[in-house]
């Protein structure tokens, strides 16, 4: 009984992490995806904490309306 136990939450982990992924893959998600890779290396290369995390989010706002770009 603790197997098939065990084996339902591993079933229940594989159907949340699908949610993430599911997530990961929109828009939304690959801009905040892309900010949180930005920041580190915009860090790294000498820039403050505040400075680092605005460029990262400008470059992630920029790559999230080039993504959504409405149709007219």
């Amino acid at each position: 009984m603790t197997l098939l136990d065990r084996f339902l939450r591993l079933l229940e982990f594989l159907e949340s992490a699908q949610e993430v992924f599911e997530f990961l893959t929109d828009p939304m998600g690959l801009s905040g995806v892309l900010a949180i890779c930005l920041y580190f290396p915009i860090q790294a290369l000498g820039c403050d904490a505040s400075a680092a995390a605005t460029l990262a989010c400008t470059a992630a706002l920029t790559f999230f309306c080039l993504v959504e770009k409405p149709d007219f």
